[in-house]
């Protein structure tokens, strides 16, 4: 059966052995990987047994599919995280099938666009981009602290850290980075981690909808490109590997930490990304 998602080449190792992991927000459908997806397909190659919540079925299946035909693991629970018996079903379910949960991955998230700052807005934005992630680490840590064992990564955002995102999309991305502080606080001597990756402008069916002020989908890709101290194109399979590290015993002495995944965007003063940036967009004209 052909791929349905573009994959990279992926070395097969034990990092994650035996291990169970939990992705909110896993499924996918389309050849670009969301981070989701690429987090779930990576993890099971490097030995995890994978628990994908997403209340896209389909797009569940998508991915565990995926996973399944590259010889891993995986099973799919239709669940809405924003729901805090949903969220202990899908622990439950993961205690159920692999008997052990080592490691939550919060990725579910929407941006929508808020040109309109209305209230019911704000509302959603938060529910599942912070909230679903406060209830999803409720539903794990006691399985967890059983075990005086677990990582959880929570997928932020460079929104999180500087402004220009939509207001509801930067305030839980900020407050998801501080979600992470705190779990890893109150739960650090229970023996469980927890850090936080915060993507860039990465090239993601997410990513996709965030054009800057170009119309264009292509140009406003070469322009986040050249934000970057790299000048290069970012996926959600950065993401991803970035997740790895946190979520792996090669991380076992960091917790409550934010790694930036955005070739420095957030560490470099715009004013002297000027030039390449006005370079990009002359050269983009007809």
């Amino acid at each position: 059966m052909t791929e349905t998602l573009e994959i990279p080449e992926i070395a097969k190792d034990n990092r994650l052995l035996g291990k169970t992991a939990i992705v909110t927000g896993g499924g996918s459908d389309g050849p670009l990987a969301g981070s989701g997806a690429a987090i779930s397909i990576l993890f099971a190659a490097k030995g995890a047994n994978i628990v994908i919540a997403d209340r896209d079925t389909a797009r569940g299946k998508n991915t565990a599919g995926i996973v399944e035909r590259r010889g891993g693991r995986a099973i799919v629970v239709e669940t809405d995280v924003t729901e805090p018996e949903a969220c202990h079903a899908v622990a439950a379910a993961a205690m159920t099938e692999f008997g052990r949960l080592d490691i939550l991955v919060n990725n579910a998230a929407i941006a929508p666009n808020e040109k309109e700052h209305n209230d019911e807005l704000w509302k959603e934005v938060l529910d599942l981009d912070l909230r679903s992630a406060k209830l999803m680490s409720d539903a794990v840590v006691p399985h967890m602290t059983a075990a005086r064992s677990g990582a959880i990564v929570n997928i932020a955002s460079h929104a999180g850290l500087r402004a220009g995102g939509g207001i509801a999309y930067t305030a839980a991305k900020a407050g998801l980075i501080g979600l992470t502080k705190a779990l890893a606080y109150e739960y650090g001597r229970a023996g469980i981690r927890a850090n936080a990756v915060a993507p860039g402008h990465v090239h993601t069916p997410m990513g996709i909808g965030y054009t800057g002020w170009s119309e264009d989908i292509n140009h406003a890709r070469r322009l986040r490109a050249e934000a970057g101290l790299l000048g290069t194109e970012g996926t959600g399979w950065d993401v991803a590997y970035a997740a790895l590290f946190l979520a792996s015993e090669e991380a076992r002495w960091i917790t409550a930490v934010t790694i930036p995944v955005d070739a420095g965007t957030v560490e470099v003063m715009p004013l002297v990304m000027f030039p390449v940036m006005a370079a990009a967009e002359a050269s983009a004209r007809p």
